[in-house]
């Protein structure tokens, strides 16, 4: 048993309890409380005057995937057609990855990574630990939505660039509802045989089963308008991925009763769509109680900066309680895992960061990052 003690403790659980002693027992955390006298047979940690969190959680990324240095790793679109459902991430994610270790460094513990945007249907998407000794071991769900998207990115890679179908929304919007129409048509029995088989509409039956979320990448105000009216359709669990101009429409996004993950807003506007981006959308989501996390989109926003997009959106009126939460408990209640992460509360992982003042502090910087309870990070230099 290890127990960590000398620090402040902020838990993110529904109280925002702050206390004196991490106990971890194989990798799960046994006790975090106020100070206990310490079982003779445990190793102790000092923590120095420290301040711990939850390891953070980034539920949009595309950490282990993406090129970030030369196009030849780039593995996160597949570029060959716009509807590619049966891509997954698992067969993508170089876990050696540099992204990774940066994950780490910045106090990530949890991604959700997988395919890019270029497709409308682009694949599946999967929830991993950033550290661990192989793939499967860090895996947390294996297949945690369908990717797929609006806008620009479908139309710029197939209409502009090989110039074929989607040329525009309108052909985005069919291909969308194809694999839906295609899927429910199928008798329950047809239906097994695909997600027994791997066959191109299983996650379409997935979806249409609540088996896992249908994931939309989009910014514009129309594209978040088609994602719900869609959803609607077919009556499935959809989250909206960016969600850029949510906030212009705010009303709309409360009442289709969908959550959000926002960002990254951290960079110039990539593309026309975007230029409405803005840290005030947290704010705005918070006021009208809209579930919702704050992401990187990593490489866009590099993965180790996460906190700093909860910090920006704190300066833009968001209170350091939720913008700790969109990156802790609040991401993880989002994609389900609330019972595992998200917070530091007995029976679940032991994931955590050691940080050198309070989080949202300028001067906080990672001191170490744990986890399942073992120290993959510790800085070089002394607070």
């Amino acid at each position: 048993m290890m127990i960590y003690h000398n620090a402040k403790f902020a838990t993110a659980n529904e109280h925002n309890d702050v206390v004196e002693q991490l106990w971890v027992e194989d990798g799960i955390i046994t006790y975090v409380g106020k100070a206990l006298d310490i079982p003779a047979h445990a190793e102790t940690v000092d923590l120095q005057g420290a301040v711990v969190t939850p390891g953070l959680i980034d539920i949009h990324a595309h950490v282990g995937t993406w090129a970030e240095v030369t196009e030849d790793i780039n593995d996160a679109n597949e570029y060959s057609e716009p509807f590619t459902p049966l891509m997954h991430a698992l067969d993508s994610v170089d876990i050696r990855h540099f992204s990774f270790q940066h994950a780490i460094e910045g106090g990530v513990t949890t991604v959700q990574t997988g395919p890019g945007s270029a497709n409308v249907i682009g694949g599946i998407w999967s929830i991993l630990k950033t550290a661990g000794p192989t793939l499967e071991s860090r895996v947390l769900i294996e297949r945690s939505g369908l990717k797929g998207a609006l806008g620009e990115n479908p139309k710029n890679v197939f209409g502009n660039q090989y110039k074929r179908k989607p040329m525009t929304r309108m052909a985005i919007a069919q291909i969308l509802r194809d694999g839906f129409q295609r899927a429910k048509q199928l008798d329950a029995e047809q239906q097994n045989i695909h997600i027994d088989n791997n066959l191109e509409l299983r996650p379409f039956i997935e979806v249409l089963r609540g088996v896992m979320p249908l994931r939309l990448h989009c910014h514009r105000a129309d594209d978040i308008m088609t994602a719900i009216r869609i959803a609607k359709e077919f009556d499935v669990e959809l989250h909206l991925e960016h969600c850029t101009e949510g906030h212009l429409i705010v009303d709309a996004v409360k009442a289709s009763g969908f959550n959000a993950t926002v960002g990254p807003y951290m960079l110039t506007p990539s593309k026309y769509e975007t230029r409405h981006s803005t840290p005030a959308i947290a704010k705005i989501f918070q006021d009208k109680q809209i579930p919702f996390a704050i992401m990187t989109d990593h490489p866009f926003v590099p993965i180790q900066y996460l906190k700093y997009c909860a910090s920006e959106a704190i300066r833009y009126g968001l209170d350091e309680e939720t913008a700790l939460k969109s990156i802790t408990l609040h991401a993880a209640k989002l994609v389900q895992l609330q019972h595992r992460i998200g917070s530091l509360e007995k029976g679940k992982d032991a994931d955590f960061v050691v940080w050198s003042h309070p989080i949202f502090e300028t001067e906080a910087k990672v001191l170490q990052t744990y986890v399942s309870g073992i120290k993959y990070y510790e800085a070089e230099y002394v607070r």
